[in-house]
């Protein structure tokens, strides 16, 4: 029987590089706001899920993973704000930042446990070079560093950790992948070729290059793998 994966905000950008991934060996559903623009691929369905909803999440889960459960949950929901100091941050974007992030990674998560302890699966949460580095640009700036989805993005690398310890008496991974500057939305496009030449690799990533980092930490060749945040970023972050 084929295995079944949930990808939230898997209708754009990485999420939707990631179910287009998944889709030829997976029964994918994605939970997301609205429906991809393209054309679902075969055995790929849609879920309306607003992941700062904890019944919603419960719904999709259970929409997705039913009885047999969830053999993979790749999490890719998120949103961002332009940089601005931290002086004149409204308090209502942070909250809304961190409601978003990283609330509604924790509200997935622990909607899916249930159906990932029955199936023995693997979660893939999606951070950022920005969780790593406390601003979301190549080089630090005192005019703004975004800190509220750089502070979303760290606490996820650190919920990971947490939920990798939980579940790993139940046989379930949980792993983090951490894009740096890739290709679509929250990049505008006249920016690429500047930040290209500021890259070790001179380019910029694509959603696909992230997609294939999530579907390795999914699958039996990372199975010895928990808690880990794997770098995906053309050099620009080492550790």
């Amino acid at each position: 029987m084929t295995a079944t994966a949930l990808v939230t905000g898997g209708s754009s950008n990485i999420g939707w590089a990631c179910v287009q991934r998944l889709a030829p060996t997976h029964r994918v559903v994605i939970a997301d706001l609205k429906p991809p623009v393209e054309a679902l691929p075969p055995g790929v369905r849609f879920v309306a899920c607003d992941i700062t909803d904890a019944a919603a999440c419960r719904a999709a889960v259970q929409d997705a993973g039913g009885d047999e459960g969830l053999a993979v949950l790749v999490h890719s929901a998120a949103i961002t704000a332009p940089a601005e100091p931290i002086a004149s941050t409204d308090p209502a974007l942070w909250r809304r930042l961190i409601e978003v992030n990283l609330t509604g990674a924790f509200l997935t998560a622990q909607a899916a446990i249930p159906a990932l302890r029955r199936a023995r699966g693997s979660a893939v949460f999606i951070s950022s070079r920005a969780g790593r580095t406390g601003y979301a640009a190549l080089t630090p700036s005192a005019s703004g560093t975004k800190a509220h989805y750089a502070a979303s993005k760290a606490a996820l690398l650190s919920l990971v950790k947490s939920l990798a310890i939980e579940l790993a008496p139940d046989g379930v991974r949980v792993n983090s992948v951490v894009p740096g500057s890739i290709e679509g939305a929250m990049i505008p496009r006249h920016r690429w070729p500047e930040l290209a030449a500021r890259i070790p690799m001179n380019r910029l990533g694509t959603p696909d290059e992230v997609a294939d980092a999530v579907a390795f930490l999914c699958s039996d060749h990372a199975r010895y793998i928990t808690g880990h945040a794997l770098d995906v970023n053309g050099g620009t972050w080492m550790s």
